[in-house]
């Protein structure tokens, strides 16, 4: 794995991320346009994210197909947005996106290893690098 490939597997991983959570509760992903908006936008996210990676890599972590589908989901959000099928959208962040997280969970922590690595002979933090790279650190744990 390069160091490109692994800072474009972690970008992949924290788009994901955010959607599966997204996705979690049904019942407020419902009633909070907000949460629909967000999941909407995060899509387009993870898309954008995903166009950073080899073509194997897409087949590795979104199937045969599923690459071609998000590819299609995101035309039709950033084009047609008045058409968005809330029940699509939903899937997406309580089913697909989650099968995502875990295929690519092992090579995100390669890629996490990498960076690390490769930190630390610069004695460069890992929250700056993430910060400067990745955009905002999220802890999840809070």
């Amino acid at each position: 794995m390069t160091p490109d490939d692994a800072e474009a597997i972690l970008a992949l991983a924290d788009e994901v991320s955010v959607g599966v959570e997204l996705g979690i509760d049904e019942k407020a992903f419902r009633s909070d346009w907000r949460a629909r908006y967000a999941a909407e936008r995060v899509v387009e996210r993870v898309f954008q994210a995903a166009t950073d990676l080899p073509e194997w890599m897409l087949t590795k972590y979104f199937g045969g197909d599923g690459f071609r589908a998000l590819r299609g989901m995101r035309n039709r959000l950033a084009h047609n947005y008045l058409g968005v099928d809330e029940e699509i959208l939903w899937e997406s962040v309580s089913h697909d996106l989650p099968g995502v997280q875990s295929r690519l969970a092992a090579d995100a922590r390669e890629a996490r290893a990498l960076i690390d690595a490769l930190l630390g002979q610069y004695s460069v933090a890992s929250e700056a690098w993430d910060r400067d790279h990745l955009g905002p650190v999220v802890d999840n744990n809070e």
